[in-house]
C-alpha cells in the first residue's frame, strides 16, 4: 500500500470518473486504474462498484477511503511541517464559509487580505455548517467561517459576536409596524442552516415547526427571506452585518430584539492537525481588523445555541 494508492483512490472517490481522476493526479488512465487494483487485490475488497454510474464507492470503500483521507491529511501536515510552511502565508488555503456570513464579512477584508499575501492562493467555498466541519474532518477543507460553539472535536479561535436584529414589515391595525417577534409570521431559511436553529432557540420553537400555514420557501438566502417578509408583510430575523447591505426604507424596518441581547458567535475553525498556524493567525488578525470593537466582547449579550 502506497500514498500514491490512496491519492488515486481519494480522487476516484471525488471525481466518479477513472478519466477525471487520471487527469486530476497527472497520470495515465490505465496506470491509474492498475495502482488501484493492486490496493484492491492486497486488500482483498471491491473498492469501486465499476458498473454504477456516476461510479460509487462500495459500502467498504466507503470506509477505506474516509481512513484515507485522514491518512493523506496527515501526511500533508508532515511535508508541510518538513518544510517550515507552519508559520507562512504563502501555498495554497481551501476555506468554508457558512451563507449567512459570506456575502457580508467576506467582501470587508478579502481584498486587502490578498494585496498583503499574494502567494497565498485561496480557494472558498459557500456551504452549510454540516457540510464544513464534514470537509474539514475529511481533509477537503483547511479552515471554517462558522457560527459556534459546535461542541465538536475541532479547535474554534474566536472572531467575534454578532448580534440578531428582527426585520418586521408586518402592521398592526392602527398601520405601525409591529416591533415584536409574532412566530406565526416568521420567514426561516431552510433547516440545516445554523441561523434557523438559533431562531428556533430565540422563539421557543420546535425544530422543523412550520411557521407559514400557505408557503414553504427552501432557500439559503438571507435577502431572499428579507424580500418575502417584506412583501407579505412578514418578519425575520437577521444578523447585524446584514443591515449595511440593506436599502434605506429596509433599515427603517430593524429593530433591536428584547434584553438580553441574543448573539452568534463567529469563529475560525480547523483541525487540530492543521499546520499552517501562520494562516490562521494572518486570516484571524485581517478579519479582527475590519470588524468593529463592540463586536469582540460579550458586553451582558446572550450567545444563542445552534
Amino acid at each position: 500500500m502506497t500514498i500514491t494508492q490512496l491519492e488515486y483512490i481519494v480522487a476516484l472517490d471525488d471525481l466518479k470518473s477513472f478519466s477525471k481522476a487520471a487527469d486530476f493526479c497527472c497520470v495515465t488512465q490505465p496506470s491509474l486504474s492498475m495502482q488501484i487494483q493492486k490496493l484492491e487485490s492486497e486488500l482483498n475488497i471491491i473498492l469501486f462498484n465499476r458498473k454504477d454510474k456516476p461510479l460509487k464507492a462500495t459500502l467498504q470503500g466507503q470506509e477505506i477511503i474516509r481512513q484515507a483521507r485522514v491518512i493523506l491529511k496527515e501526511t500533508a501536515t508532515l511535508k508541510d511541517l518538513s518544510k517550515g510552511w507552519s508559520n507562512q502565508v504563502s501555498g495554497n488555503v481551501r476555506i468554508g464559509v457558512i451563507p449567512t456570513i459570506a456575502p457580508y464579512l467576506m467582501p470587508r477584508f478579502l481584498s486587502g487580505f490578498q494585496q498583503k499575501f499574494p502567494e497565498l492562493h485561496i480557494n472558498i467555498s459557500e456551504t452549510t455548517t454540516s457540510n464544513i466541519v464534514k470537509e474539514i474532518k475529511e481533509g477537503k477543507l483547511d479552515i471554517g467561517i462558522l457560527v459556534t460553539p459546535l461542541g465538536d472535536q475541532l479547535i474554534e479561535k474566536h472572531l467575534y459576536y454578532e448580534e440578531l436584529y428582527l426585520y418586521s414589515n408586518l402592521r398592526l391595525a392602527s398601520g405601525k409596524i409591529c416591533q415584536l417577534v409574532e412566530p406565526e409570521n416568521l420567514w426561516l431559511l431552510e433547516e440545516g442552516h445554523c441561523l434557523s436553529s438559533q431562531i428556533n432557540s430565540i422563539c421557543n420553537l420546535k425544530s422543523g415547526q412550520t411557521l407559514s400555514s400557505r408557503i414553504t420557501y427552501q432557500t439559503g438566502s438571507l435577502e431572499t427571506i428579507v424580500r418575502i417578509a417584506e412583501d407579505a408583510g412578514g418578519q425575520t430575523i437577521i444578523p447585524e452585518m446584514l443591515y449595511d447591505f440593506l436599502d434605506s426604507n429596509k433599515q427603517d424596518h430593524v429593530f433591536p430584539l428584547p434584553f438580553p441581547k441574543p448573539v452568534r458567535e463567529v469563529s475560525l475553525v480547523y483541525s487540530p492537525s492543521y499546520a499552517r498556524k501562520g494562516i490562521i493567525k494572518a486570516l484571524h488578525e485581517e478579519i479582527l481588523s475590519v470588524i468593529p470593537e463592540s463586536w469582540r466582547e460579550l458586553n451582558e449579550r446572550n450567545i444563542i445555541p445552534i
